[in-house]
């Protein structure tokens, strides 16, 4: 199996955002950071370590040829920042697995509308039967899980 690799990295980092979601929530509780406080200094430490990977991975940081960056390219590091701050804001209030579930159930909507369409580059997949079903079951389970929740134990 080829891919089994990949998913493998894949699940490793899906396991690091509840992880950083927990750690992050525990650094703005301790020290009264806002939530947008924690998030910046989230990124400032997530610069760090893609500086110092970037030196082991590839021996360092070569300036790009920013001729060849459309405007929009710039957008993945502050659409981010509202990534984070989302997830933070949510996880008080429904726990971090709902947060979690529907964060991944945002991603894969907007993942099929993007293969639909081949925005920004991507190759064009067509929405079959199998991804509406399989998207359709896991959207039924976070409203199980929701609704779960908001049942009280007598």
């Amino acid at each position: 199996m080829k891919i089994l690799p990949y998913i493998l990295i894949s699940l490793l980092g899906g396991a690091i955002v509840p992880l950083q979601l927990a750690i992050v929530n525990a650094f703005r509780e301790s020290t009264q950071a806002s939530q947008i406080q924690s998030t910046f200094y989230l990124y400032l430490g997530g610069a760090l370590a893609s500086l110092v990977l970037s030196y082991m991975m590839s021996g360092g940081i070569k300036p790009p040829i920013i001729e060849n960056a459309a405007w929009w390219m710039w957008l993945p590091g502050f659409l981010g920042s509202f990534y984070i701050l989302f997830m933070f804001i949510a996880a008080p209030k429904i726990g971090a697995g709902n947060t979690l579930l529907w964060v991944f159930l945002g991603q894969m909507y907007f993942a099929l509308i993007l293969n639909q369409t081949g925005l920004f580059g991507l190759e064009v997949k067509a929405i079959d039967i199998y991804k509406i079903i399989g998207l359709a079951l896991v959207t039924l389970g976070g409203i199980l899980m929701i609704y779960g929740e908001t049942k009280t134990v007598a």
